[in-house]
């Protein structure tokens, strides 16, 4: 049985500012979908895809920032070759949470976090 992964979902509270976000990670705008219900940004970069749904004004929910005790989802990580250089090119455009710190009992691997306009949690990884 062969299963790959086709797409991430991620509700967010204003389409164009997310799609922008994305864009400043490297991602590419292929489509927006329009439905009845909803429109989706449709984002891919390498072999994965993101998309981003908009709910009508006044439909989405929003909760409490997750605790990292919180089970389920946690974040999405993207690994980079120089997390200094990726750190110094984008701390203009994306608040992260600190530089970049060694991870604890990882050897040498280096972790950078932010989270995009929605509150998604997301990390860069430097082997």
């Amino acid at each position: 049985m062969k299963i790959s992964t086709d797409h991430v979902l991620i509700v967010v509270k204003d389409l164009e500012d997310t799609i922008r976000f994305y864009k400043h990670l490297g991602f590419t705008h292929v489509e927006t979908v329009n439905r009845p219900h909803d429109t989706v940004g449709v984002m891919e970069k390498d072999c994965l895809k993101l998309e981003l749904m908009k709910l009508p004004e006044g439909e989405e929910t929003h909760r409490q920032p997750r605790k990292n005790s919180d089970v389920g989802f946690r974040h999405i990580g993207f690994k980079v070759e120089n997390i200094q250089e990726v750190y110094e090119s984008l701390r203009d455009r994306i608040r992260f949470d600190a530089p970049p710190v060694n991870s604890a009992g990882r050897g040498d691997r280096k972790i950078l976090f932010f989270k995009d306009p929605n509150g998604v949690e997301l990390h860069f990884i430097q082997e």
